[in-house]
């Protein structure tokens, strides 16, 4: 069994963890829990993706939530093999967060762990206030971005998915 860390990053209540519950759980709430410091579940998948016998545990670490006078715990960080950054697509400061937890996570962990944008609430999407023209310059500057929906589960699976695939190929 191989274990791979995945941390979720990003501003308060852009639904990092309704997008942990609804992976590992089938499961969406509209009740919001604050995470507070680091929430941690797991998910063991069988290994689809590779040769790797007995499977791959992902190990979720559902960071609480950061804000502009806030930083995250690097120490949190420590040992990631991938990284979530979760953005409210209805709230375009919290693209701004994710931004700026993207830095200080290339500090510490340096740019070969695989990180993608997280642009979730998608099933709310004719109330975004992130323009598809900012997506599109994110991503002509490398950037990975998956539009999400944890109420509808959108894309949660794949995310997880082709996250996986992108450690293995770090390995």
């Amino acid at each position: 069994m191989i274990n791979k860390k995945i941390c979720m990053l990003g501003a308060f209540c852009v639904g990092k963890t309704a997008l942990v519950r609804q992976y590992v759980n089938s499961i969406f709430s509209d009740n919001y829990l604050s995470t507070v410091g680091v929430k941690i579940s797991k998910k063991v998948i069988k290994e689809e993706l590779g040769d790797q016998d007995g499977g791959i545990s992902l190990v979720l670490w559902d960071m609480e939530g950061q804000d502009n006078y806030s930083t995250v715990n690097l120490s949190y960080l420590r040992g990631a093999h991938g990284l979530l950054f979760v953005v409210d697509g209805t709230r375009g400061e919290s693209l701004s967060v994710a931004l700026k937890l993207r830095n200080e996570a290339i500090k510490i962990l340096g740019q070969n762990v695989p990180g993608f944008f997280l642009i979730n609430k998608a099933d709310l999407q004719n109330e975004w206030e992130i323009t598809d023209k900012v997506l599109t310059s994110l991503s002509a500057k490398g950037v990975k971005i998956i539009k999400t929906s944890a109420k509808t589960g959108l894309n949660v699976e794949k995310t997880f998915e082709d996250l996986t695939q992108a450690m293995l190929e770090k390995q």
